[in-house]
């Protein structure tokens, strides 16, 4: 038995249920705050984050090995523009040991941004 591989896995899948925990907390508490800037900057990036999982979730279940997404397509998917620093921040957040950032601009946030994460 491959004890190294059964514990990568088994960290893979708490850190996929600590995200969807961390989502239904910030979906619990994103109600009940005012439409301040600041929640709006955590509802953006919160949107992009479950944007992420989801998009992830779906490329493994047609049995993707990895998934690479640019941070202006999630903007379009999202339907807002001017907004990549809360987009790459959920990008960042997103990223597991094995992930990989394929392409990110000097100053690391912008529409640019491109991460490759391995869905095994």
């Amino acid at each position: 038995m491959d004890y190294a591989k059964t514990i990568l896995e088994m960290l893979e899948r708490i850190k996929t249920l600590e995200e969807k925990v961390t989502m239904l907390e910030n979906k619990d508490l994103t109600q009940n705050t005012n439409d301040t800037k600041k929640s709006n900057y955590t509802n953006l990036t919160q949107k992009a984050r479950e944007y992420i999982t989801m998009s992830k979730m779906k490329a493994k279940e047609s049995g993707e090995k990895e998934l690479i997404l640019l941070c202006n397509d999630i903007q379009k998917a999202l339907k807002v523009t001017q907004r990549p620093a809360s987009i790459c921040t959920a990008m960042y957040d997103s990223m597991s040991i094995n992930d990989e950032v394929v392409f990110a601009p000097p100053k690391g946030k912008s529409t640019t941004l491109k991460i490759k994460y391995y869905l095994d």
